[in-house]
């Protein structure tokens, strides 16, 4: 099957309301069909860009990205590669068995400067390396909260190494999305963090591997909304913009070594709260120009549970979940453009990692009940098993 299915058009009236229904019933059969057809990985493609590093203990072939599908469309730097005993899960008891004090090394004794590591909510996105091919985020970190800011680690196992992307965000008012301040001050974070662990033995860098000196930038509108100081320690510029604002990169991933093994141990940690969205935002699909703007507010139901077991089994789950009301506005008077209407949620995390296996899947549901109604279905797996779908039906009469 194809590994990315974007946009599947329907036509006809009596499809507009039942199409997606179908489709994602066809993906399911299909999925299940190629599960069955053999015992072994099928490996989507590796992605255009993929390059080789010569590290201390041997070559590295990877793409320096994460990706949001399988293929190849870049997210994030990966500015972090960890080696010796550089399981994910060691990675991650390493940094959760951390305080918050971080003031002898100058960083004050205020929020999110002493912030301390736990699981961390975030979609999952997808690395690749010649040692394992496509690998999910399996493990996320955070020091921090989800919202207003925190650092957030992605970790992808790839053999005997990990692969990670920390960058320093923050949430968008009244929003579940996050939009990335900084990659080099949380890179500098990881590094002294690991250091304090006394899990590091050697530090190293690689040859510029991304994008520099910058690579994406920062919405000003967003960037408007923080505070002088925090622009300032993340040294970038301390008054308001009128046009987007780079983000700096010096392009370099840092090579940390790491010689403790894991130590297996028993834990389940699970959250659950009420997510408030209160905003006017894009119309985040069928949007029908420019100006498509909705005002959406309501909350989703979060639940975030992460296990682990003395076996050295890890696993986590999220959902996300909610019936949100919406109006169609004019975003430059703020008037309504439209009738009200509702809006489904329905969001799926899980991950999963062994001393062997490692597998990472999300899946996306969000529907307008508009007349016909709109939907936009994603599911993004990485591990053992790859598979990417995206589906989009705009209700649409065109044939």
């Amino acid at each position: 099957m194809d590994w990315s299915l974007q946009c599947f058009p329907r036509g006809g009236n009596h499809m507009k309301r039942t199409s997606v229904a179908l489709a994602l019933v066809a993906l399911v059969v299909a999925l299940g069909a190629e599960a069955a057809a053999g015992g072994h990985k099928k490996e989507p493609p590796p992605p255009a860009g993929v390059l080789r590093l010569d590290l201390a203990d041997g070559p590295l072939t990877l793409w320096p990205f994460t990706g949001t599908d399988l293929a190849g469309t870049a997210s994030d730097p990966i500015n972090l590669i960890f080696v010796g005993d550089a399981d994910p899960r060691r990675v991650r008891q390493a940094l959760m068995g951390l305080d918050g004090n971080r003031t002898a090394y100058g960083f004050p004794d205020t929020f999110p400067f002493n912030c301390t590591w736990s699981d961390a909510i975030g979609r999952h996105q997808a690395a690749w390396a010649a040692a394992d091919g496509w690998q999910g985020s399996a493990v996320q970190l955070q020091c921090g909260v989800y919202g207003p800011l925190r650092f957030h680690l992605r970790l992808f196992r790839e053999g005997k190494r990990t692969l990670g992307n920390v960058h320093f965000e923050v949430l968008i008012p009244g929003t579940t999305d996050h939009e990335v301040l900084t990659w080099e001050f949380a890179e500098a974070f990881v590094k002294l963090d690991m250091s304090r662990s006394q899990a590091l033995t050697a530090l190293a860098e690689t040859p510029s591997i991304n994008p520099a000196p910058t690579y994406r930038t920062i919405r000003y509108q967003v960037y408007n909304g923080l505070p002088v100081a925090l622009r300032g320690a993340l040294g970038l510029p301390l008054a308001d913009q009128t046009a987007p604002i780079p983000i700096p990169t010096n392009g370099k991933a840092t090579v940390l070594a790491l010689s403790q093994p894991l130590e297996h141990e028993r834990s389940d940690v699970r959250l659950e709260y009420d997510q408030p969205f209160d905003q006017v935002i894009p119309k985040p699909f069928c949007a029908a120009g420019p100006l498509d703007y909705l005002k959406v507010k309501g909350p989703l139901h979060f639940v975030h549970r992460v296990k682990t077991s003395r076996s050295g089994r890890y696993t986590a789950t999220f959902s996300a979940t909610g019936i949100l009301d919406v109006v169609p506005v004019n975003p430059l008077s703020g008037e309504a453009t439209g009738a009200a209407f509702k809006a489904l949620v329905s969001e799926r995390h899980r991950s999963e990692m062994l001393r062997r296996e490692s597998q990472a899947e999300h899946f996306v549901l969000q529907t307008l009940l508009t007349n016909p109604s709109q939907s936009f279905f994603e599911h993004l797996s990485a591990g053992d098993v790859d598979r990417f779908a995206r589906l989009t039906e705009c209700g649409s009469d065109a044939p």
